[in-house]
């Protein structure tokens, strides 16, 4: 009996041992899942063009595509996020990605340029402001580029009406657009054509009274 209650206390002191001292010291132990400070993480790896295209992440910047044309991005929460790609001069791209817990997640990413047009602008008179889609792009006559599609073109000068209008831009072609700007018109100041000025009336009418007055007190 003593030497089975001796292999019995002998076998718990070992897994004891084991458990909390070996493997702990060892890095062997498993992480407690159920602990609120442990998150299932995974990596993505991004492959794409252009170099230097930016990549946002659920909206916020991840990073940019580098020399090499693959990003990685670490840590990144278990589950579906959103990837967006953009360069300038190029249409942006979104697209969904599953990210597993532990093993990278591999996508591919390339940009397309942007189908661009332009806009031939003169004024009457000239040397008038061009807003395009309330930006300022300069003084008529001049050609503006801008992506094909729609856009409000708006023409400015002091003391004339605004002139404005929208128009389609088809990508590489020019849109030519001619504004006749109205001047502002004043209220007309009113002018005596004939008959007595108001201070020559006015000293009529005084007169007159003086004269009235000097008779009723001759009387």
């Amino acid at each position: 009996m003593r030497s089975i209650h001796f292999l019995v206390m002998t076998g718990v002191f070992s897994c004891f041992l084991l458990f909390h001292l070996i493997l702990p010291v060892a890095g062997i132990a498993s992480p407690d899942l159920t602990g609120g400070d442990y998150q299932a993480t995974g990596t993505l790896h991004v492959d794409g063009s252009p170099v230097g295209m930016e990549i946002a992440l659920d909206g916020r910047v991840a990073g940019q595509v580098p020399e090499s044309g693959v990003l990685i991005i670490d840590n990144i929460t278990v589950g579906e996020h959103a990837v967006t790609g953009s360069f300038p001069g190029y249409a942006s791209q979104e697209m969904w990605v599953n990210v597993p817990d532990g093993l990278p997640v591999e996508i591919r990413i390339d940009l397309s340029r942007k189908l661009m047009g332009s806009l031939d602008i003169s004024s009457s008179p000239p040397n008038v402001q061009i807003y395009v889609d309330d930006l300022y792009k300069g003084i008529t006559p001049a050609v503006v580029e801008v992506e094909a599609g729609s856009h409000v073109v708006l023409l400015r000068l002091s003391g004339f009406q605004d002139w404005s209008t929208q128009t389609d831009v088809a990508g590489g072609e020019t849109t030519v657009l001619s504004g006749t700007l109205v001047p502002v018109s004043k209220t007309p100041v009113s002018s005596a054509s004939g008959g007595p000025s108001v201070l020559v009336t006015m000293l009529l009418i005084v007169a007159g009274v003086m004269v009235a007055y000097g008779q009723i007190r001759r009387r």
